[in-house]
């Protein structure tokens, strides 16, 4: 059997230690997103991507995902395909529609100023 030396341990418990706080840095960056976003326009947009809805998104909604920004938008969408069992599967069709969704909206919305 092989025995680990106690530097061995340190760069284990180390590598722990960040991907802890990494995925802890993660979940409040996607927290503080979905939270600007806000429930009704999280989905409205969500059902946008991933259900069948044939209404577009408003553009109230559209305002409020250009002010999350692209990488808020992206870091949500990536969360629900990388975490939800079933999403996966569709990404070739839903990734194209989260970029629709996106472009049709930063253009509704025009240039947001950054946030404060």
């Amino acid at each position: 059997m092989t025995r680990l030396n106690s530097s061995s341990v340190v760069v284990v418990a180390a590598m722990l230690l960040a991907f802890v706080v990494a995925a802890e840095q993660d979940f409040n960056s996607l927290r503080i997103c979905s939270t600007k976003l806000g429930p009704d326009c999280g989905e409205e947009i969500f059902m946008n991507i991933f259900g069948h809805n044939s209404k577009l998104v408003s553009d109230n909604c559209c305002h409020s995902l250009a002010r999350i920004g692209l990488t808020c938008h992206n870091m949500l969408f990536d969360n629900i395909v990388n975490t939800q069992p079933g999403y996966k599967s569709n990404v070739t069709i839903t990734r194209p529609r989260s970029v629709q969704i996106w472009n049709k909206c930063s253009l509704v919305a025009g240039p947001v100023p950054p946030a404060a």
